[in-house]
């Protein structure tokens, strides 16, 4: 599937920061599908100069996953695409098999997950702990850039800590639905007479892997193993299948970590991972008809779930869209693939704040 002018697989390039709870959903595939990889660690705030200055690349939040000149945002796609794209591994594929049931639920738990709230639950405990991050003011400057585009924070900090109690109340109520649903039948994973994790383990697993790592976050009375015997134990076993356990996917064992003008040159220097001038903008699509976009119309490309989008739209011109995804590629000559879901894209010369 690469379209590499050297016939040979472009490398992938993995930008992230270590703590990252959605960094570690693509760290933990790859290492379970045995796909090696480069790391480019980014700072936790921006600005990221490795992606604006030496990619063009607006987008602000971490993980980016390129595979050549094809750079992917947002975990959802990125796992959606390392699914489908044909890239050397030691181990197979992930995800459930297509029109299963075991595949509705793999997406249900995605949904449930990320669109339905967990995750930003899960967050707002941060502010119940003694957490130096919220100690630091350029770390609360840039997460109010982020969540209201530098507006003042809609909460202050005693604000967001009394929501604490509910989020914790969602996340005892996943808990119980794991355990007595799910997990009730004492199988190991999450899909059924499975003998290692699947993409539906990460997608059901990385709210809770993340908020278990913060001291204090989750009080033992209301989240024992006593209580929830099934789904902590099965929490352990996946960190020992990943790596808090295994080895990296390099023959070595060692991940290579790259700085940002190394990482430019590695990528700059690669062929397409795909032959998306073969794709077509779909005139079907509501989006093409209500703004007339044709191969080659400049857009502005960026997430709707947060206020950052006006400073961080990133504009290009149309490669191809339809219902899964959109491309486009940015004056660094880089094809930058967003997903529809949860995306907004217009021409450049009628976007308006006022449509945030």
């Amino acid at each position: 599937m690469s379209s590499s002018t050297s016939g040979s697989q472009p490398p992938i390039v993995l930008y992230h920061y270590p703590f990252s709870p959605y960094a570690k959903r693509i760290v933990w595939y790859l290492h379970l599908r045995g796909i090696p990889y480069t790391q480019c660690l980014q700072p936790m705030i921006i600005p990221r100069p490795d992606l604006s200055s030496l990619l063009g690349i607006k987008y602000r939040r971490i993980p980016l996953l390129s595979i050549g000149r094809d750079v992917y945002l947002d975990t959802r796609l990125i796992l959606s695409k390392l699914e489908d794209l044909d890239l050397p591994s030691s181990q197979p594929k992930l995800s459930a098999a297509p029109g299963t049931d075991a595949l509705a639920l793999q997406t249900l738990l995605s949904h449930y997950s990320i669109d339905g709230g967990l995750f930003s639950r899960a967050a707002q405990l941060l502010f119940s702990l003694d957490n130096p991050l919220l100690r630091d003011p350029k770390f609360l400057a840039d997460r109010a850039e982020f969540a209201t585009g530098g507006a003042p924070p809609k909460f202050a900090r005693e604000d967001m800590a009394a929501l604490g109690p509910e989020a914790l109340a969602d996340l005892r109520d996943y808990c119980q639905m794991l355990e007595t649903t799910v997990l009730a039948d004492g199988r190991e994973w999450i899909l059924k007479d499975t003998k290692t994790p699947g993409l539906a383990d990460i997608e059901a697993v990385f709210v809770l892997h993340w908020v278990k790592s913060l001291p204090g976050a989750l009080p033992k009375e209301q989240f024992s193993e006593d209580k929830f015997p099934r789904v902590w134990k099965w929490v352990a076993r996946f960190q020992e299948a990943v790596g808090e356990t295994t080895k990296p996917p390099q023959k070595d064992g060692k991940i290579t970590t790259v700085k940002g003008d190394k990482a430019q040159e590695m990528i700059l220097g690669a062929g397409w991972n795909e032959d998306s001038e073969k794709k077509e903008v779909d005139a079907a699509e509501a989006i093409v008809h209500f703004h007339g976009l044709e191969k080659g119309t400049v857009v502005e490309v960026w997430p709707t779930d947060s206020g950052s989008g006006q400073a961080h739209r990133d504009v290009g011109k149309l490669v191809s869209l339809d219902a899964r995804e959109v491309v486009i590629e940015n004056d660094k000559g880089v094809r930058v693939h967003t997903p529809r879901h949860g995306f907004r894209v217009k021409p450049s010369s009628q976007a308006v704040a006022s449509s945030l």
